[in-house]
């Protein structure tokens, strides 16, 4: 088993009431679980907390996140330097706001590089080259010397994509990684996610709040609400056979076209 997550809870501050808790799920190599339910569900919550990087003085108040039979909230700063890039990556849902836009996408993507590796900076550049051609960039070497603004949001999401998946890790973490995108572009980045796990074995955990996009993508389904799981499975039985009133409820939710739901 690659991540084994058991009774997670999440809390800020000193309130004593957790913002998620009881969260339970499993994930073994080159499987991909989708994570779906309204916002403020919890659900960027429970990937942030995996890599430790929850905001405003977040922390895990409650149970055991198991990465490769490492507990990871045991990690120091080191273990987690060590960790996070190689071994676990994340997807932002707009990878431009997570890039400093003073800075060229080559400086940025090189220095990335050049922190997790000892390549020097040509070789570093050619490595960033070959990423940005897996994601079916045109002129890779224009787009290293541009700047996050002057890219389309399609554009900055295969950046942050190709960055993510540099180093092959293990479990890639994708929040809302279409939800800023036209709806041929997201069909585009899906695709693109397919074939980067199902070809190097990775597995990973997308959050989205598109049940269809979550249907297609995922072996198994987690729906939450108001920071608990109320429905966790085989895609095709949470789908097909429902049990939480609120799943029943996101599913009805989708449009029909011709009388037939999408999912």
């Amino acid at each position: 088993m690659l991540l084994d997550v058991k009774n997670l809870a999440v809390s800020y501050g000193k309130n004593s009431v957790p913002t998620i808790a009881e969260v339970s799920f499993d994930l073994n190599d080159g499987e991909i679980l989708a994570i779906v339910g309204e916002s403020g569900s919890g659900k960027t919550t429970v990937i942030r907390a995996i890599l430790n990087v929850l905001p405003g003085g977040g922390r895990v108040s409650d149970g055991s996140i198991i990465f490769e039979g490492k507990n990871l909230l045991e990690l120091d700063a080191g273990g987690w330097r060590n960790l996070r890039g190689k071994n676990i990556s994340m997807i932002f849902q707009d990878s431009g706001n997570m890039m400093n836009p003073v800075h060229t996408i080559g400086k940025q993507f090189v220095e990335y590089i050049q922190v997790h590796s000892d390549l020097d900076k040509k070789s570093a550049r050619e490595m960033a080259i070959e990423k940005l051609e897996l994601m079916n960039l045109p002129n890779p070497e224009n787009i290293l010397n541009s700047y996050t603004f002057e890219l389309s949001g399609g554009m900055r999401q295969r950046v942050g994509i190709a960055m993510a998946i540099t180093f092959q890790p293990k479990l890639l973490l994708a929040d809302e990684p279409t939800s800023a995108l036209d709806v041929t572009t997201q069909a585009q980045i899906v695709g693109e996610l397919m074939f980067i796990t199902r070809g190097s074995g990775a597995a990973m955990i997308i959050v989205t709040h598109n049940i269809g996009v979550a249907s297609y993508l995922a072996d198994n389904l987690m729906v939450m609400s108001r920071g608990r799981v109320v429905e966790y499975g085989k895609t095709n039985d949470v789908i097909n056979h429902p049990q939480a009133e609120y799943t029943k409820t996101l599913l009805a939710s989708v449009p029909e076209i011709g009388g037939r739901r999408y999912v």
